[in-house]
């Protein structure tokens, strides 16, 4: 008999645990997880550079912050007021507040007339331009469009003239022989099946800037982490130009010329 109590007495106590566990599976020490937070990026029309850039720096944000980005390539018309389609926390577009980025162009054509302009030495490889004495680049000639009968240049770039021929791929059309100059990237010039020499555009024509506005509290957290000298300095990673600071003086000499002509 008293056998048998004990054991309906276990099986009684391993009943009371079992209902325990199951009825309150988190202790009173226990905190529920945290609500995830979410800033909403919306990209429109973006080279893959700049895709790549803010790839790389909305990862970083979200290791430093614990707030999740996420981005998202939208047109323009997809903005409304909606309450079915809420306003992103951050738009990045051709227009808009805030110069994040540029995307930065020279003029290249066939030959070795013109090579390309090397900037002065300087032992600051990353220095905010400003009016007071430092280091500066060597003067450089500017392109002269005229002599060129047919320039082709990608849509976006605001270099103008009557030699200019819009062409959705312009690297590719001058290397088929279309034109006898054209107006591309340090990436694209680079990857030419011949020798192209390089003049810098007139001041500000070379440089596609890319913008952001934020629309919220946590836009314009994630816009100010995209302006900080660390990420402005991931730019050179993307083959971008920073709207603040000089990256590529004394190490890159193309690049170099391409940014001192803004």
């Amino acid at each position: 008999m008293r056998k048998r109590i004990t054991t309906l007495a276990a099986i009684l106590v391993t009943a009371g645990l079992a209902y325990s566990v199951f009825r309150f599976p988190f202790s009173a020490k226990e905190t529920p997880p945290a609500r995830l937070t979410l800033t909403r990026v919306w990209v429109s029309g973006q080279a893959e550079g700049v895709w790549s850039w803010l790839r790389k720096e909305a990862k970083k944000y979200e290791k430093e912050t614990g707030t999740r980005v996420y981005l998202r390539a939208a047109p323009a018309e997809t903005v409304t007021d909606s309450a079915d389609a809420p306003l992103p926390d951050v738009w990045i577009a051709s227009t808009g507040e805030s110069v994040l980025a540029m995307e930065g162009y020279a003029l290249f054509f066939r030959g070795e007339g013109a090579g390309i302009a090397t900037p002065m030495p300087t032992s600051l490889l990353f220095y905010q331009p400003s009016p007071t004495p430092g280091p500066s680049a060597a003067p450089q000639p500017t392109a002269d469009i005229s002599r060129f009968s047919a320039i082709l240049a990608p849509k976006g770039v605001p270099a103008a003239g009557p030699a200019i021929v819009r062409s959705a791929r312009p690297a590719a059309d001058f290397a088929e022989g279309k034109g006898d100059a054209a107006i591309l990237t340090a990436k694209q010039a680079e990857a030419l099946p011949f020798h192209a020499s390089a003049l810098p555009l007139p001041a500000g024509s070379g440089f596609v800037p890319v913008y952001g506005t934020a629309e919220t509290a946590a836009g314009a957290a994630f816009l100010n982490a995209l302006l900080s000298e660390k990420a402005q300095r991931s730019l050179t990673e993307a083959g971008l130009y920073s709207p603040s600071f000089q990256l590529y003086q004394g190490t890159d000499p193309l690049r170099a010329m391409i940014e001192n002509s803004r």
